[in-house]
């Protein structure tokens, strides 16, 4: 090949770039600490079920998620950390088929959930306990310049991943 033909593939590789940054750019992958993220589309990996489609979550959480006050720098800000998982409640008649749930959690500043709503899923069915088992979490809040505020969290729950979780356990003794 000519070194022409060459530099042309490359330039095109090039290209290809912004299609995987679009890629990138889910919802479950923000830093919900920084106000520019608040007023974005929610956005789902394509094919998803979406529950606020055209939303963004400043839509989806309103006046239960204040304007934050803004970071002296990028790295002052610090994202809802979970210290412990709750309990999740396997729904009755789902099957252990692999799907996922994507749930966005408000945080207060004193570290307790607020609300939950879920943001994008394969399937349905598992609204309900991936709520539930985001809010029965322990979290640490989200920092600015060292000071507690209320943020979101987004959460990417795998069913699959669970299913031995939520079965049901024998008493002791028995």
């Amino acid at each position: 090949m000519s070194r022409r033909i060459i530099g042309l593939l490359l330039v095109a590789g090039l290209f290809a770039v912004p299609v995987h940054a679009q890629e990138e750019d889910l919802s479950s992958r923000r830093d919900y600490t920084d106000n520019a993220q608040r007023d974005r589309p929610i956005a789902c990996k394509a094919g998803d079920i979406e529950d606020f489609a055209g939303k963004s979550m400043g839509d989806v959480f309103g006046t239960d998620w204040p304007l934050q006050p803004e970071a002296s720098t990028p790295a002052a800000r610090t994202e809802v950390k979970m210290l412990e998982r709750g309990k999740i409640r396997w729904p009755q008649g789902l099957d252990p088929q692999q799907a996922f749930t994507v749930v966005a959690v408000l945080v207060g500043a004193d570290g307790a959930p607020v609300r939950a709503e879920v943001l994008c899923k394969t399937r349905v069915g598992f609204d309900k306990a991936a709520r539930g088992y985001l809010m029965s979490s322990k979290y640490q809040p989200a920092t600015i310049d060292g000071k507690p505020v209320a943020s979101v969290a987004v959460q990417v729950i795998s069913i699959r991943s669970i299913e031995r979780d939520a079965s049901p356990r024998k008493p002791r003794g028995t």
